[in-house]
């Protein structure tokens, strides 16, 4: 089987025993004792679970191993710890000696994923699928067949990532044929005959059965026409590699076209030409190195754990109102306060949108003697497609009742004060521009003031197709829709651009 230490025989038996031995001192540690848990999912099926710090789960990433276990990955990458601060649950699970994606290891994700899922009541679409080595190709094919036959999957990874892999399985096979005929290095020529021979042995040879590796490659770059790689079209995609070739060129005797690299490069460039803007090939901004201190571009340690973190928070809504940047310019006049959260807001989970709610306060907006008073502008930027004027009514009646109630507590108003919060809405007449357009009234207790509002309320939707977003514009007023206060409040819907961040 592969040497996943690349090492001479001699000194690869101490590299396992310096490697084991790690791992014995990291899960005596007190933190990984505490953090690091093994659930068991059948007879000899189990995987590791490393929890938010929080205890509160906002998403899920499962990092699938091959050839190694998942205790091994926790001395080669942070990726676990940075996410526990960030309130995303880390998976990791093995996937056996297996170089590609075949019916029994499809299954056993299967159940990996649908086990995570159910145990830990983890929203569907805020999970996210990664591995390295031929992990990585594993995980490239199956996130394509949730897309390419979605019926039988629950979960659909919203981003899915690969670090030093290989992504096409006619490559591979010519590049073991090639380091055996080289003759180079002993632990790749070994790896090398391992791999051919499991792919000749289970698939065939390539030119008798290129079909076959067409079909079960995540990727096939002779191919002209669109391939597997399609079904990651509208998918978030980063593939890492260490591209410091002269690495290769002294210690294996590889030029650029003996790595993974050109491959992955083509990969991504297909996606992008077909849309994808989520597709990233991402250069390691360090070197790979080994829990040994040896250099190595095969380890997960190439991928920077907090740049990566922000990326599946971005890519999963993971909100943080501190790292979090809008993708879209919405304008905040000079004076104004501005207000980031995350939807649903804590004081309504009975919204049942997934995004962030962006807020501009006009300059009076708490001043009774304005006529600025409860004034302002908000977007919810969101993933939900089906709006009308009943489920916006709901919406906005479940907020305003919600943000009533918490400041009834808190500004400890007498309860014979506090009024029902009545939400009436109507689509404009049907016209040129009004078909997303949609207005109303929202009584309600006005808790600053401690008796009755009527808020006038202006909707309208639009589609950010790119982002595969929806953007719902909410301008809100005590006032009249005549009065000039609008004036102020509805340019900032005209201005804003899905795309223009300015």
């Amino acid at each position: 089987m592969p040497s996943k230490f690349d090492c001479e025989p001699i000194y690869c038996v101490m590299k396992i025993f310096l490697h084991l031995l790690f791992i014995i001192l990291v899960f005596d540690c007190p933190l990984f004792a505490q953090n690091a848990e093994k659930i068991t999912i059948g007879k000899d099926e189990s995987y590791l679970v490393i929890p938010p710090l929080s205890k509160d789960i906002k998403a899920a990433i499962i990092l699938f191993v091959s050839f190694g276990s998942p205790e091994s990955i926790l001395v080669e990458t942070r990726i676990p710890q940075v996410a526990a601060s960030n309130s995303i649950l880390t998976v990791i699970a093995p996937l056996g000696d297996k170089i590609y994606l075949d019916s029994s290891v499809a299954g056993q994700i299967d159940k990996i994923i649908e086990d995570v899922n159910k145990r830990f009541s983890i929203d569907p679409s805020r999970f996210a699928l990664g591995s390295f080595d031929y992990g990585g190709n594993i995980i490239l094919r199956y996130s394509e067949r949730t897309f390419q036959e979605p019926e039988p999957y629950k979960v659909k990874p919203k981003a899915v990532f690969s670090a030093d892999s290989p992504v096409d399985l006619s490559s591979l096979y010519r590049w073991c044929e090639r380091q055996i005929s080289k003759n180079y290095h002993q632990g790749t020529v070994s790896d090398a005959k391992y791999i051919l021979g499991v792919l000749q042995r289970e698939i065939g040879t390539l030119e008798d059965n290129e079909s076959r590796y067409k079909e079960l490659s995540p990727f096939f770059k002779d191919q002209q026409e669109p391939g597997n790689e399609q079904f990651l079209k509208n998918t978030a995609l980063r593939v890492y590699y260490d591209n410091d070739i002269n690495w290769y060129i002294r210690n294996r005797g590889n030029g650029y076209y003996d790595t993974n690299i050109p491959d992955a490069t083509e990969l991504i460039n297909r996606l992008s030409l077909m849309g994808n803007k989520n597709a990233e090939f991402i250069e390691a901004s360090r070197p790979g190195m080994r829990n040994d201190g040896s250099q190595n571009p095969n380890t997960l340690s190439i991928i920077d754990e907090v740049d990566f973190i922000n990326w599946i928070k971005q890519k999963l809504d993971v909100f943080d109102p501190i790292t979090w940047r809008a993708p879209y310019y919405f304008p905040s006049p000079e004076g104004w306060i501005t207000e980031l959260f995350s939807l649903p807001p804590a004081f309504a989970p009975e919204i049942k949108l997934r995004g962030v709610e962006d807020i501009r306060f006009m300059p009076g907006w708490g001043n009774t003697e304005s006529d600025e008073y409860w004034s302002y502008s908000f977007l919810w930027w969101v993933d939900e497609p089906d709006l009308n004027k009943e489920s916006l009514a709901k919406y906005l009646r479940d907020y305003y009742d919600g943000l009533v109630k918490q400041n009834i507590e808190k500004r400890k108003i007498p309860e014979n004060l506090i009024v029902p919060t009545v939400v009436d809405i109507k689509q404009r007449e049907v016209g040129p521009g009004n078909e997303n357009v949609f207005e109303g009234t929202i009584k309600m207790l006005d808790y600053m003031a401690a008796k009755p509002i009527i808020l006038h309320v202006l909707i309208q939707l639009k589609e950010c197709a790119d982002e595969s977003r929806t953007v719902i514009f909410f301008d809100i007023s005590p006032k009249p829709l005549d009065h000039s206060v609008w004036k102020q409040l509805l340019p900032l819907q005209n201005q804003f651009d899905c795309k223009n961040l300015r």
